[in-house]
């Protein structure tokens, strides 16, 4: 039986620690040993080292392995059939707990953020951080949450999932899992006491044992990464990006919920955090991207055959009268969303030559629309 409560089963307890953490790097000086050896901290004779393996799946031409503590990476000759150079280190969850038992036998001040900081000084790019929280007979169970989210208190956008696997000889619900959201930020909230009974047989002397688990991916997992390298507490940054990201809402108040208030368990569970939004920006599709595509791949080729066919056969005016009446059945295909486009397109450039006055903008952006309007309107009639 294994012990997880301190006093008795009814003891509370909660503990948060990264439960993942996968960083690539390109462009570093040193091999595969020195790497484990002076970065990692470790012995290199620990490892196992093989050809291919699951570094084969990233793209790397070998594997070094401690159990779950796994670097992918490439000799010479990988990298000259194609394959990625550097490498890549992955602590799965267990590879988590097995690296922390392996430094604190040496080190027992060692803490994540002694690797987090070695690794960051060697332009480490993190592609995967998860960081679970554990509630040890805490009132913030999965059962808890479902009903919550049941009753339409949940503030959010992406997809929202439940699996559970059933006791036939109880009837009872175990090993559930709530999953809000996908790639590249997922919230998963389970029961971790009935997922070590299934997978590993083991039983704990607690009323329940849930995790809730974020787990972030590619740039999200980065921008979390640069944040604890500046010195944020763990549990802190966990709290900010669920309070940035995630809301529970008081059961009655206005008709819109997004505009109601966080009901008060919520706040309590956030605990002040400071909000943290791990926003990754976009380029949005600008008329001037539209431009450059059209440049080299679009359909004017097309066009330009057309119009020269037409000066050959019958002459300037008229190839030039067929492309104007091309373009002008064009506007009939004209939507809203190619009308936003044009427009950002016209601001952009129009604010990088001074032509617009940028305090005038939203004036100036009605008069614009309009005009389009009005131009795709004439030019539309027959």
């Amino acid at each position: 039986m294994n012990e997880v409560a301190k006093e008795d089963e009814s003891f509370v307890r909660q503990y948060i620690t990264i439960d993942w953490l996968t960083a690539s790097f390109r462009d570093i000086d040193c091999d595969i040993t020195e790497f484990i050896v002076e970065v990692l901290n470790m012995d290199y004779r620990d490892f196992i080292f093989s050809e291919g393996g699951v570094g084969r799946s990233y793209h790397y031409g070998n594997t070094a392995k401690f159990d779950n503590i796994q670097i992918y990476y490439s000799t010479q000759v990988d990298v000259e059939n194609g394959l990625n150079t550097g490498f890549t280190v992955n602590f799965n969850g267990q590879g988590c707990r097995q690296y922390e038992n392996y430094c604190w036998n040496d080190r027992k001040n060692w803490t994540w953020y002694d690797l987090i900081s070695d690794l960051i000084k060697l332009s480490g790019n993190f592609t995967r951080l998860d960081m679970a929280l554990d509630l040890i007979n805490s009132p913030y169970t999965w059962q808890f949450l479902l009903e919550k989210i049941y009753k339409k208190t949940l503030i959010y956008r992406g997809s929202v999932k439940r699996y559970n696997k059933i006791n036939t000889r109880t009837g009872e619900d175990y090993h559930a899992s709530i999953y809000i959201g996908d790639k590249p930020q997922q919230l998963n909230i389970y029961d971790k006491k009935g997922e070590r009974l299934d997978k590993a047989g083991e039983e704990y002397d607690v009323n329940s044992w849930t995790r809730w688990e974020l787990r972030l991916f590619s740039d999200k997992a980065h921008l979390a990464v640069l944040e604890l390298a500046e010195g944020r507490a763990l549990a802190d940054l966990f709290c900010g990006i669920l309070s940035a990201h995630y809301r529970f809402v008081t059961l009655t108040g206005d008709k819109n919920r997004s505009r109601r208030e966080n009901a008060r368990w919520w706040t309590n569970f956030l605990n002040g955090a400071r909000e943290t939004k791990l926003l990754i920006e976009k380029d949005k599709p600008t008329l001037k991207k539209k431009e450059n595509w059209l440049e080299k791949h679009g359909p004017e080729k097309a066009e330009l055959m057309l119009y020269l066919k037409d000066l050959f056969v019958y002459g300037s005016d008229a190839a030039l009268e067929n492309l104007i009446k091309r373009i002008q059945l064009q506007t009939l295909n004209i939507v809203d969303a190619d009308i936003q486009i044009i427009l950002q397109g016209i601001l952009e450039e129009a604010s990088a030559t001074g032509k617009i006055d940028l305090d005038r903008k939203d004036i100036v952006t009605e008069n614009i629309i309009k005009e389009i309007h009005g131009l795709l309107n004439n030019e539309s009639k027959p």
